[in-house]
């Protein structure tokens, strides 16, 4: 892991080499293999990961007729984030997260980074604004997924109803 491999990580781009340095320093490699699971939704969140290399899946399980089935929610690949609950509280993870094949991620301890962003207020700063995007992002997709529920609730409601008075 270098430099130019976490620059190319989206979290990172807005960073000076300088100041992706800093967040070399406080990286750890860590090997998934294929199906190894990362961490559960509701698990305690202390680490943020980037991508390095291989693809990590981020699910939500839902139960179907008594079996619960991990519903797939976003692909990461090389140069992607995950685990951004580490940074907002109430740390706990929202997804769960499983290796869809060998990867290599580079992890970050809250606490390292919490220190880093504190000496250097400006990386927090553009860390927290792609965060935020991701939160973003993710609450479009939860809010679509919600009004086509509701939508469809509304119609059945209708249709029930109108059979009803037949």
């Amino acid at each position: 892991m270098d430099t130019a491999t976490l620059r190319s990580a989206a979290i990172f781009a807005d960073l000076q080499d300088t100041q992706v340095t800093q967040l070399l320093a406080v990286a750890r490699s860590q090997q998934c293999r294929q199906g190894e699971c990362l961490f559960l939704l509701g698990d305690h969140a202390d680490r943020l990961y980037v991508v390095l290399s291989g693809r990590v899946e981020l699910t939500f399980p839902l139960s179907f007729g008594g079996a619960v089935r991990d519903v797939p929610v976003e692909s990461k690949t090389p140069g992607g984030a995950l685990g951004w609950s580490a940074l907002v509280k109430p740390h706990r993870f929202t997804l769960s997260a499983r290796a869809a094949e060998t990867s290599e991620l580079a992890a970050f301890v809250r606490q390292d980074l919490v220190r880093v962003f504190e000496a250097e207020p400006r990386i927090g700063c553009v860390v927290m604004q792609h965060i935020a995007e991701v939160v973003g992002r993710r609450l479009l997709q939860v809010q679509a997924l919600w009004a086509r529920e509701l939508q469809r609730a509304v119609t059945d409601s209708l249709a029930a109803s109108a059979e009803r008075t037949r």
